[in-house]
């Protein structure tokens, strides 16, 4: 029997090339049998080429790292975050980022009973956002990654403002989002219509409280085109307001704090909001929504737009509230504003404030969700939030040197006020006092009832303040800090 060669060319999926030996027998029986042969070691290779690119697939899918960011905010911080995630994850093709999104509340009532529902069930995200109240008692429960050797080993423990750390017993367990403070927005077209200056923005020029609560009865007026203290005026039918506040526990205390008041002492231990100059203050803030009627009460029922809104109609000449709130007030179109100093009792006092940024131990990626959150943290990595105007860096380079000041501050978003209110209130600034046992529960409990009692007008200051005081010293949740 003779045997006859030839070579033929198989081409398989993914354009691979084979060259096959063909055996052409003379025998009829023969060939059938080679043929067989052939046909299943083609099958075969085929079979192996697709198993190999699939394990290839699956294995890729496998090396992709995979963290989930939680954060609050409003719609525009939503949308700034998902761009900054974006980014992180161009620049690192490897980590994929999502973003979980929880809108919060003044309080953080709601973000927190998220947290606490997922600690419970052991589904806590690899990093993001935490509500600075209850950063104590989760550092403290072990719920958080210790930073400190990755900080020593990056060089970050010197390069930041002193404040952006945030340490318990020695250890650093977290650091805050931004740096953030109050400012006072104002209407300029308001402020001219109504014959007022417009207010400094160094804090050594500040108006007084008296010259604010005066310029703020010349802005408010009724239907009738009459102002408080006028006679005929009418307080049921005004359309423009003097002044809007934030009114909740956090921003609360730079007006307290300037009259030299203050909530609980630095230790923890003793309640210092029912003392004369911490009443005074709170007074003066109600006062303004029940005696002068220059500033609304915006409670559920009030039928107002919200303050961001009437400060762009003409409702009102100013709105005291976080900077943050520059994403929203900058994106108006043709609203003329600028910011100013926060008015002075007694002396400048000014709060540093923002969600804190924390790791969760609980992260089977602690490598890359450090990665992350030393991205969200650079501002040369995430200039749009800085330019934006939601956010302040937390770098020192970013305050000191002119050439990174003019980075974040020269742009449209940042009036001609902005560098010199912001900037000169950072340097009194304290921060929130969230390290003391208990502060959460305190102010849920026992101060924020007080305070929305005094701010709806059943209850002075001296009165709500005095039984709220007395209820938290016999609660026994003044036991210190942590």
């Amino acid at each position: 029997m003779s045997l006859k060669l030839r070579i033929k060319r198989l081409i398989l999926p993914g354009k691979r090339t084979y060259n096959l030996l063909i055996i052409n027998p003379i025998k009829e029986d023969f060939m059938r049998n080679c043929k067989v042969v052939v046909m299943v070691t083609i099958i075969t290779m085929m079979f192996a080429v697709c198993l190999f690119a699939g394990g290839k697939t699956d294995s890729a899918k496998k090396d992709e790292v995979k963290l989930t960011y939680v954060y609050w905010g409003s719609p525009a911080e939503d949308a700034a975050v998902k761009a900054a995630l974006k980014e992180f994850m161009e620049a690192n093709p490897g980590i994929k980022v999502e973003g979980m999104y929880l809108p919060g509340d003044l309080d953080g009532s709601s973000y927190n009973a998220k947290m606490k529902s997922m600690a419970a069930s052991g589904t806590l995200p690899d990093l993001g956002y935490f509500r600075p109240e209850e950063f104590g008692n989760y550092a403290t429960n072990d719920y958080f990654m210790q930073l400190d050797d990755v900080m020593k080993r990056d060089g970050m423990d010197t390069s930041y403002l002193s404040q952006t750390w945030l340490k318990i017993g020695g250890k650093t367990y977290g650091a805050y989002t931004a740096a953030e403070c109050q400012v006072m927005f104002y209407n300029k077209k308001v402020l001219e219509e109504a014959g007022v200056p417009v207010p400094p923005s160094k804090y050594d020029e500040a108006w007084s409280w008296d010259e604010f609560a005066a310029n703020l009865k010349k802005i408010t007026v009724d239907k009738n085109g009459k102002h408080p203290g006028e006679a005929g005026f009418d307080p049921k039918n005004i359309t423009r307001y003097g002044v809007v506040y934030d009114l909740w526990n956090s921003m609360y205390y730079p007006t307290i704090w300037s009259n030299g008041g203050d909530v609980i002492s630095s230790d923890g231990k003793t309640v210092l909001i029912d003392k004369p100059e911490s009443i005074e203050a709170v007074q003066r803030l109600a006062d303004l929504i029940h005696k002068d009627k220059t500033m609304p009460y915006m409670g559920a029922g009030s039928g107002l737009p919200a303050p961001t809104a009437m400060l762009a109609n003409g409702q009102l000449g100013f709105y005291v509230t976080g900077q943050w709130a520059f994403l929203e007030v900058g994106a108006i179109e043709g609203l003329s504003f600028d910011v100013a100093a926060l008015p002075i009792q007694k002396k400048p006092a000014q709060l540093y404030v923002s969600g804190v940024n924390v790791v969760f131990k609980s992260t089977k990626h602690p490598e890359e969700a450090w990665m992350l959150q030393k991205w969200m943290m650079e501002p040369s990595k995430t200039l749009n939030l800085y330019t934006s105007g939601l956010w302040m860096p937390t770098k020192l380079e970013y305050y000191n040197e002119p050439s990174k000041l003019k980075e974040w501050l020269d742009n449209p978003v940042h009036p001609a006020g902005y560098k010199e209110a912001v900037l000169d209130s950072m340097t009194v600034a304290r921060n929130e006092p969230i390290m003391i046992r208990n502060i959460n529960q305190i102010w849920g409990d026992y101060l924020n009832p007080a305070f929305e009692s005094i701010w709806i007008g059943t209850a002075t200051a001296e009165k709500a303040l005095k039984e709220a005081s007395e209820k938290v010293r016999q609660s026994g949740l003044l036991v210190g800090t942590y």
